[in-house]
């Protein structure tokens, strides 16, 4: 069965892009230093948030996900989707089910906060892939929204990479009461 993945880089302060969703501090810090490579050959689908695919369209011409199945939630329309992807509505749980039932390889959660909320709220994120990249950008978007319901978590791995990045791997607990 295909884990469903956050896979992402976070500033030490917790935020994931600055507060007009632009990710420049990323730049210096190419994914393919912190084995972007070998995750991504694991992937079968990515999941994005509406917000997260308008980014990536913008950032190149040609799709940077061919191959893959890509899914857009969303509610709105969505004009001149790239080949192998789709749209879906927000039902967390039915595209869960979904997913850990027609995916070959892993799921990436390609999204920010109400993506990743979605998937928590229905216990469906196997584990979070998380690289603090050593920057306090002081205000931004949050990995998750400020109400998000406690949840305990188990460190699976925690690596020091290079220039001072931290890779952590979390497994949610989705049985343990929060203390």
């Amino acid at each position: 069965m295909p884990l469903l993945q956050a896979y992402l880089a976070i500033s030490l302060d917790g935020f994931i892009a600055r507060p007009s969703g632009a990710v420049d501090w990323l730049e210096a810090y190419h994914p393919s230093e912190f084995g972007y490579d070998g995750f991504y050959a694991g992937i079968g689908s990515i999941v994005m948030g509406r917000n997260a695919y308008a980014q990536v369209r913008g950032f190149a011409e040609e799709w940077p996900y061919a191959g893959k199945r890509s899914i857009v939630v969303t509610s709105q329309p969505v004009d001149d989707l790239p080949p192998n992807t789709v749209t879906r509505p927000a039902d967390f749980a039915a595209l869960a089910s979904e997913l850990r039932n027609s995916t070959n390889g892993d799921v990436w959660l390609f999204g920010g906060a109400k993506l990743l909320d979605g998937f928590l709220t229905v216990n469906a994120i196997d584990r979070f892939e998380l690289y603090v990249i050593p920057l306090l950008l002081g205000k931004g978007m949050p990995l998750l929204p400020p109400t998000r319901r406690d949840l305990q978590v188990t460190l699976l791995e925690s690596a020091s990479l290079s220039r001072g990045v931290v890779k952590l791997v979390y497994r949610p607990d989705y049985s343990a009461e929060p203390g």
